[in-house]
């Protein structure tokens, strides 16, 4: 047998053999697997089928009988158009507000509750801080809506047993971001803390013992051992966070009245208004793609801020 043979036989014996592992451990983790096909099915269903119609934005659809293609005309429109201009400050500023105010505290929080000696309350806190996660935007506005309502709403009352006036916040565009960054940063630092306890519970406990014998305190052992060891962590959830932040929809959607739209008519629901309710589905396409490249800038940008900054780079 030529050596040309038994080089093309050993191949195709080592493909085989990869090919027989690859179904073995395919059958082995085959209930896992089946797990993510409903996660799959969604994010193929409602994130990339929808991206076939990006080309409406291009159209007039939605406003004639007959769609025909008229090019940059909706863009045209739409940065001429005060409505779009406000919503995209609007978008701006209620993002940098949440990014400010939420994506630290997860963090220290994390920290904070690490230090817990008693397993059980350490347990109880996880679950308080946590659980407000499962609600639904429409529990959360309710719950808010009830806390903050200008005549028996407890902050209020609170506020006027100290000789106070009652405060409509739900109506106050002064105050109205103020309630959806609190409400944003109640309902989910929980799930971010527990993100980075998980980290934590994976930092070798030794580098803790052995700072402790050099003479280490708690400040230096955190700012040296625990703190290094979440960047890659910091530069993950940054990076998803900001994939996310002009996305804010159901929060708005569902918290939102009139007297407040000035300060809180976002990037979708302004996309949501023109579109579903007005019908000019092209135009609407036009702001939802617009935002979407935006997004895809701030996450370039992010990533290379985290790659320079914490030397971690995710894309």
């Amino acid at each position: 047998m030529s050596t040309n043979t038994m080089v093309v036989a050993e191949k195709q014996l080592e493909k085989q053999k990869k090919h027989s592992e690859f179904f073995k451990k395919f059958k082995r983790q085959r209930p896992i697997l089946m797990l993510l096909i409903p996660g799959v099915l969604w994010y193929i269903i409602f994130k990339y089928v929808p991206m076939l119609f990006a080309f409406n934005a291009f159209t007039d659809y939605g406003t004639r009988a007959e769609v025909s293609f008229i090019g940059l005309e909706n863009f045209r429109q739409l940065f001429s158009s005060p409505g779009f201009w406000g919503a995209f400050r609007n978008t701006l500023i209620i993002s940098f507000l949440n990014l400010v105010f939420y994506f630290p505290l997860p963090i220290i929080l994390a920290l904070l509750m690490n230090e817990l000696i008693f397993t059980k309350l350490k347990r109880l806190v996880q679950f308080i801080v946590y659980i407000p996660h499962f609600f639904s935007w429409v529990v959360v506005g309710a719950i808010f809506t009830m806390v903050l309502a200008p005549n028996d709403g407890i902050v209020n009352q609170i506020i006027t047993s100290l000789g106070g006036e009652s405060i409509y916040f739900m109506a106050d565009e002064s105050w109205f971001r103020w309630v959806l960054v609190g409400s944003y940063m109640w309902r989910d630092v929980g799930y971010g803390t527990i993100i980075y306890i998980a980290t934590i519970s994976t930092i070798d406990v030794q580098l803790y013992d052995a700072a402790t014998v050099d003479g280490a305190g708690y400040w230096q052992k955190m700012w040296y051992i625990t703190l290094p060891s979440l960047k890659g962590t910091i530069a993950t959830v940054l990076l998803l966070t900001v994939a996310r932040i002009l996305l804010i929809f159901e929060q708005v959607l569902v918290m939102y009245i009139p007297p407040v739209y000035s300060v809180s008519e976002v990037l979708t629901t302004y996309s949501y208004t023109e579109g579903i309710l007005n019908g000019n589905i092209g135009y609407a396409t036009a702001v939802s793609l617009f935002t979407a490249v935006i997004s895809s800038i701030l996450v370039i940008g992010c990533n290379k801020i985290s790659k320079k900054f914490l030397g971690e780079s995710i894309i």
